[in-house]
Protein backbone atom coordinates (compact mmCIF):
# COMPACT_ATOMS: atom_id res chain seq x y z
CA UNK A 1 0.00 0.00 0.00
CA UNK A 2 1.20 3.49 -0.82
CA UNK A 3 0.25 7.08 -0.11
CA UNK A 4 0.09 9.62 2.64
CA UNK A 5 -3.23 11.28 3.03
CA UNK A 6 -6.84 11.09 3.98
CA UNK A 7 -10.34 12.34 3.63
CA UNK A 8 -12.23 13.18 6.78
CA UNK A 9 -9.97 11.93 9.60
CA UNK A 10 -6.87 13.79 10.89
CA UNK A 11 -3.93 11.40 11.29
CA UNK A 12 -2.00 10.81 14.47
CA UNK A 13 1.18 12.73 13.68
CA UNK A 14 3.26 10.20 15.62
CA UNK A 15 2.11 7.20 13.61
CA UNK A 16 3.74 7.97 10.27
CA UNK A 17 4.67 5.06 8.02
CA UNK A 18 4.90 4.24 4.33
CA UNK A 19 1.12 4.28 4.13
CA UNK A 20 -0.07 6.52 6.97
CA UNK A 21 -3.65 6.65 8.01
CA UNK A 22 -5.62 7.84 10.99
CA UNK A 23 -6.31 6.15 14.28
CA UNK A 24 -9.84 5.27 15.35
CA UNK A 25 -10.84 3.73 18.68
CA UNK A 26 -13.83 1.44 19.06
CA UNK A 27 -14.62 -0.63 22.12
CA UNK A 28 -11.16 -0.05 23.52
CA UNK A 29 -9.42 -1.29 20.39
CA UNK A 30 -7.44 1.03 18.14
CA UNK A 31 -7.57 0.53 14.38
CA UNK A 32 -5.91 2.39 11.55
CA UNK A 33 -7.99 4.06 8.84
CA UNK A 34 -6.14 3.88 5.53
CA UNK A 35 -6.72 6.98 3.42
CA UNK A 36 -4.14 7.93 0.77
CA UNK A 37 -4.72 10.37 -2.08
CA UNK A 38 -2.56 12.03 -4.70
CA UNK A 39 -2.53 13.74 -8.06
CA UNK A 40 0.13 13.21 -10.69
CA UNK A 41 0.60 15.24 -13.86
CA UNK A 42 2.91 14.47 -16.77
CA UNK A 43 4.99 17.65 -16.78
CA UNK A 44 8.38 18.52 -15.19
CA UNK A 45 8.22 19.37 -11.49
CA UNK A 46 9.15 23.03 -11.98
CA UNK A 47 6.23 23.49 -14.37
CA UNK A 48 3.90 21.45 -12.15
CA UNK A 49 4.71 23.62 -9.12
CA UNK A 50 4.19 26.83 -11.08
CA UNK A 51 0.91 25.58 -12.48
CA UNK A 52 -0.33 24.36 -9.09
CA UNK A 53 0.37 27.78 -7.56
CA UNK A 54 -1.54 29.55 -10.34
CA UNK A 55 -4.42 27.06 -10.13
CA UNK A 56 -4.69 27.57 -6.37
CA UNK A 57 -4.56 31.35 -6.69
CA UNK A 58 -1.20 31.64 -4.94
CA UNK A 59 1.27 34.43 -5.61
CA UNK A 60 4.31 32.18 -5.68
CA UNK A 61 5.63 28.66 -5.22
CA UNK A 62 6.78 27.60 -1.77
CA UNK A 63 8.41 27.74 0.59
CA UNK A 64 9.46 24.15 -0.03
CA UNK A 65 11.26 21.89 2.43
CA UNK A 66 12.89 18.59 1.55
CA UNK A 67 11.30 15.64 3.36
CA UNK A 68 11.10 11.90 3.14
CA UNK A 69 7.71 10.23 2.90
CA UNK A 70 8.07 9.05 6.50
CA UNK A 71 8.87 12.59 7.73
CA UNK A 72 6.29 14.53 5.74
CA UNK A 73 3.22 14.26 7.97
CA UNK A 74 5.10 15.09 11.17
CA UNK A 75 6.78 18.09 9.56
CA UNK A 76 3.37 19.32 8.39
CA UNK A 77 2.05 19.31 11.98
CA UNK A 78 2.77 21.60 14.91
CA UNK A 79 3.83 20.53 18.42
CA UNK A 80 0.20 19.84 19.34
CA UNK A 81 -0.27 17.49 16.40
CA UNK A 82 -2.42 19.94 14.44
CA UNK A 83 -1.91 20.63 10.76
CA UNK A 84 0.10 23.78 10.06
CA UNK A 85 -1.91 24.16 6.86
CA UNK A 86 -2.98 22.31 3.74
CA UNK A 87 0.05 20.35 2.61
CA UNK A 88 1.38 18.27 -0.26
CA UNK A 89 4.63 16.39 -0.77
CA UNK A 90 5.83 17.03 -4.33
CA UNK A 91 8.07 14.52 -6.08
CA UNK A 92 9.18 13.41 -9.53
CA UNK A 93 8.35 9.83 -10.52
CA UNK A 94 9.50 8.85 -14.02
CA UNK A 95 8.15 11.62 -16.28
CA UNK A 96 5.38 12.58 -13.85
CA UNK A 97 5.18 15.18 -11.09
CA UNK A 98 3.46 13.73 -8.04
CA UNK A 99 1.55 15.71 -5.39
CA UNK A 100 0.84 13.49 -2.37
CA UNK A 101 -2.11 15.13 -0.61
CA UNK A 102 -1.23 14.98 3.08
CA UNK A 103 -4.26 16.85 4.44
CA UNK A 104 -7.06 15.76 2.13
CA UNK A 105 -7.62 19.24 0.71
CA UNK A 106 -7.75 17.98 -2.86
CA UNK A 107 -10.40 15.31 -2.33
CA UNK A 108 -13.30 17.65 -3.18
CA UNK A 109 -11.82 18.99 -6.42
CA UNK A 110 -14.12 18.36 -9.39
CA UNK A 111 -13.09 16.83 -12.69
CA UNK A 112 -13.70 20.19 -14.38
CA UNK A 113 -11.21 21.85 -12.06
CA UNK A 114 -8.67 19.06 -12.56
CA UNK A 115 -9.08 19.63 -16.29
CA UNK A 116 -8.27 23.31 -15.82
CA UNK A 117 -5.09 22.28 -13.94
CA UNK A 118 -4.10 19.63 -16.49
CA UNK A 119 -4.69 21.62 -19.66
CA UNK A 120 -3.55 19.40 -22.54
CA UNK A 121 -1.33 17.25 -20.29
CA UNK A 122 -2.06 13.84 -18.79
CA UNK A 123 -3.27 13.83 -15.17
CA UNK A 124 -4.45 11.25 -12.65
CA UNK A 125 -6.09 12.00 -9.31
CA UNK A 126 -6.86 9.03 -7.06
CA UNK A 127 -7.67 8.50 -3.42
CA UNK A 128 -9.71 6.44 -0.98
CA UNK A 129 -10.69 6.20 2.68
CA UNK A 130 -11.53 2.74 3.97
CA UNK A 131 -13.19 4.17 7.09
CA UNK A 132 -16.08 5.77 5.23
CA UNK A 133 -16.28 3.87 1.93
CA UNK A 134 -14.88 6.72 -0.17
CA UNK A 135 -12.96 6.31 -3.42
CA UNK A 136 -12.34 8.62 -6.37
CA UNK A 137 -10.40 8.58 -9.63
CA UNK A 138 -10.14 11.30 -12.26
CA UNK A 139 -8.06 10.53 -15.33
CA UNK A 140 -7.38 13.13 -18.03
CA UNK A 141 -5.62 12.62 -21.34
CA UNK A 142 -5.12 15.13 -24.12
CA UNK A 143 -7.50 17.64 -22.59
CA UNK A 144 -10.32 15.10 -22.18
CA UNK A 145 -11.69 13.56 -18.98
CA UNK A 146 -11.55 9.84 -19.77
CA UNK A 147 -12.37 8.57 -16.29
CA UNK A 148 -14.41 10.20 -13.52
CA UNK A 149 -15.29 7.84 -10.69
CA UNK A 150 -16.66 8.71 -7.26
CA UNK A 151 -17.91 6.41 -4.52
CA UNK A 152 -18.85 8.24 -1.33
CA UNK A 153 -21.11 6.25 0.97
CA UNK A 154 -22.05 9.11 3.36
CA UNK A 155 -22.85 11.59 0.57
CA UNK A 156 -26.52 12.20 -0.32
CA UNK A 157 -25.82 12.67 -4.03
CA UNK A 158 -25.48 9.65 -6.37
CA UNK A 159 -22.10 8.16 -7.06
CA UNK A 160 -20.48 8.84 -10.43
CA UNK A 161 -18.83 6.29 -12.67
CA UNK A 162 -17.73 7.53 -16.09
CA UNK A 163 -15.12 5.47 -17.94
CA UNK A 164 -14.23 6.41 -21.50
CA UNK A 165 -10.89 4.61 -21.64
CA UNK A 166 -10.22 2.73 -24.85
CA UNK A 167 -9.62 -1.01 -24.91
CA UNK A 168 -10.58 -3.61 -22.34
CA UNK A 169 -10.40 -2.70 -18.66
CA UNK A 170 -11.62 -4.33 -15.48
CA UNK A 171 -14.57 -2.16 -14.36
CA UNK A 172 -14.31 -0.39 -11.01
CA UNK A 173 -17.55 -1.09 -9.17
CA UNK A 174 -16.94 0.32 -5.69
CA UNK A 175 -14.42 2.14 -3.51
CA UNK A 176 -12.44 -1.08 -3.06
CA UNK A 177 -11.70 -1.06 -6.78
CA UNK A 178 -10.33 2.46 -6.38
CA UNK A 179 -8.22 1.26 -3.45
CA UNK A 180 -6.74 -1.50 -5.61
CA UNK A 181 -5.86 1.05 -8.28
CA UNK A 182 -4.16 3.32 -5.72
CA UNK A 183 -2.28 0.53 -3.99
CA UNK A 184 -0.99 -0.90 -7.29
CA UNK A 185 -0.06 2.44 -8.90
CA UNK A 186 3.75 2.48 -8.99
CA UNK A 187 3.62 6.16 -10.02
CA UNK A 188 1.58 7.13 -6.96
CA UNK A 189 4.32 7.02 -4.34
CA UNK A 190 7.81 8.47 -3.87
CA UNK A 191 10.27 8.05 -1.00
CA UNK A 192 11.41 11.69 -1.11
CA UNK A 193 10.00 15.05 -2.12
CA UNK A 194 9.45 18.71 -1.29
CA UNK A 195 6.94 19.51 1.45
CA UNK A 196 4.73 22.45 0.55
CA UNK A 197 2.28 23.89 3.08
CA UNK A 198 0.39 25.94 0.55
CA UNK A 199 -2.74 27.26 2.30
CA UNK A 200 -4.28 27.65 5.73
CA UNK A 201 -6.62 24.91 6.90
CA UNK A 202 -10.16 25.91 6.01
CA UNK A 203 -9.07 28.23 3.20
CA UNK A 204 -10.81 27.28 -0.03
CA UNK A 205 -8.89 25.22 -2.56
CA UNK A 206 -9.58 25.13 -6.27
CA UNK A 207 -12.82 23.23 -6.91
Amino acid sequence: MRGYAHRGFPPDRLSVARHPGSRRTSGGATTIAVNPSYVRIRVPKVEALRRFATWQGLGEVGPLAHATASQATELACDDLGQWKGQAVLVSEVADWSLFADLTGGLSAVTSASWLAFAGADDLVFAGYNDAIGYGAIVMISGGVVVQDILFDAPAPEPNACIDRRSGEHVPIGDWRGVARFVDEDELGFAENGELWIYKAIGEATAE
